[in-house]
Order: C-alpha cells, then structure tokens, then sequence
C-alpha cells in the first residue's frame, strides 16, 4: 500500500493521468500513464533497487538509442512510452537469432554514438565481490570459480580505453517503437570495454536456452559481434564465462526460485568450453 501510495504521489507531482492499473516488478512499480495526451511509462523505484542510475545514464544519451526521459529524480522517472514495445525476444522466438544479433551490435553503436562521459559509474568491484563470496555453486566448481575471478581481473588490467556502458543489455531491453525503431531501456550504466556488454545478450533470451547454451550457436553469435563491433574473441569469450558465472551465482543466492541461475550456468560452461577449443 506504501508504495502505490508513493507512486500516487508522482501522479499528482507529474500531472499524469493513468492509462491503466499499476503493475510491480522486482524493481518498481510501474503505471502507464498519459499527460497532456501524450503516453509515457511512471516508475517509482523500490527500496534497494538497482535502477536509480538509469534516469542518469538515459539523459546523457537524449534518446540516442534509449528511451527518452521526460522527468526524473532520485525515486522515480517518467520515460515516453515505445509502441508497440516489441521486445528483441521475439525476433529469436521467430528463429530470427542472426536478426537480432545484428540489431544489438547496431543497440550497441548507437549508444556509442552518444560519446557519454563515462566517469563516475561502477566498474568491475560488484563482480568481484559477488565471486568472492562464492567457493562453488554445483555446476560451478571451486575450480570454475576461482578461473572466472583470475580471468575477470586479468580482462579488466588488459582492457581498452573504458567507455561508459548499457549493463544490463538483452533482449528484454531492447524495443520496438514503430516511429523510431530499436531502443534500449533499463540501462543499469558500467564502466569497462565495449566486449563487456556482450555477455548479457549471450545468456538471453531466458526462453531459448537450447539457443544460447549451444556451442555451435554462441559462437555464430561471438562472430557476428566482434565481425560488427571490431572485438577480440577470446575477450568477449572471456567476459561471457566470468559475468555469467557472477550472474549464475547472485541468482542462486537472491533468486533461486526463478531457475534463471541454472540457465545462466549453462551459458557459462558454454563459454568456458569455447574458450579452451
């Protein structure tokens, strides 16, 4: 009740009228709205939830390539609203995987285009951690543990230049919007090398794990994106294995009831496969 109530109070702050029933994820609570006849999507962010930065991250890119932010402070953000909001998991639902792997190498270049200043977002020191606390989660052995921690250090000394990223980008985050096309929403915003980013959409979409965990397909997938973006391999192999074992992990500890860990412990035995061959 706190919380509707809450979101309630950004109605009446933002001027918005409700354009259907507030819905909550494991984040917000959420409302589509409209003002002035205009459709946007109210946020109001949990307590704890890790999606205050996105306001910042969206109005340093004006819409280039994301969503457009139309009001926002430290508890909530109003965002315009994409139509039909198509999210990239269909295009691979329709067996389409190359399609979609090609519009988030163009997600990719187009926030890159924004040139946002990258200086004062997180870096790596989350997934670190989140590996230190963990020996071993069954698939994940000490062994497999302790190697994505080394490699993740050793990628992260070796990196590029750092440029300011989505870190959160998968096929759930990036839309349709008929008047301006493939947009990118939820950015969590990290500091690191342009590989980095891909580890998410190489877990994802949770619905095709016979896609994303097949050997054969992770690899089409690798060469399609260091073919479009000018990465490495190895190191986009590399920050697949160590992120998603990070992912792997924090999922058994804070989710286990969705089983998403053991899908994302798949794609990092994947990974660490097509590295050593």
């Amino acid at each position: 009740m706190t919380d509707l109530l809450h979101l309630h109070s950004y109605l009446a702050r933002w001027r918005l009228t409700p354009d259907g029933a507030p819905f909550e994820t494991h984040s917000s609570w959420l409302c589509f709205v409209r003002r002035d006849g205009e459709r946007a999507l109210l946020k109001v962010f949990q307590p704890g939830s890790d999606e205050a930065p996105s306001a910042r991250f969206l109005a340093l890119h004006h819409g280039h390539g994301t969503v457009r932010v139309l009001e926002a402070d430290n508890e909530a953000i109003l965002i315009e609203r994409i139509v039909p909001g198509t999210r990239l998991t269909e295009l691979v639902l329709q067996d389409r995987d190359d399609e979609a792997t090609h519009i988030v190498c163009d997600t990719i270049e187009r926030l890159q285009c924004a040139q946002a200043d990258p200086g004062g977002w997180p870096s790596y020191e989350e997934q670190k951690e989140e590996l230190d606390r963990h020996i071993e989660r069954p698939p994940l052995t000490k062994s497999i543990v302790d190697r994505a921690r080394a490699l993740l250090c050793d990628l992260e000394t070796t990196q590029s230049t750092p440029v300011l990223l989505h870190g959160d980008l998968h096929h759930e985050n990036v839309l349709f919007d008929a008047d301006r096309g493939w947009l990118a929403i939820d950015p969590k915003g990290v500091r690191g090398e342009i590989a980095y980013e891909l580890a998410a959409p190489l877990r994802n979409p949770l619905e095709r794990p016979d896609i994303f965990a097949a050997p054969a397909q992770m690899d089409r997938r690798v060469r399609i994106y260091c073919e479009r973006l000018g990465l490495d391999r190895q190191r986009v192999l590399g920050w697949c294995f160590a992120r998603n074992c990070v992912a792997a992990l924090w999922n058994v500890q804070h989710q286990p009831d969705t089983g998403h860990g053991d899908m994302w412990a798949a794609a990092t035995l994947t990974a660490l496969k097509l590295l050593q061959s």
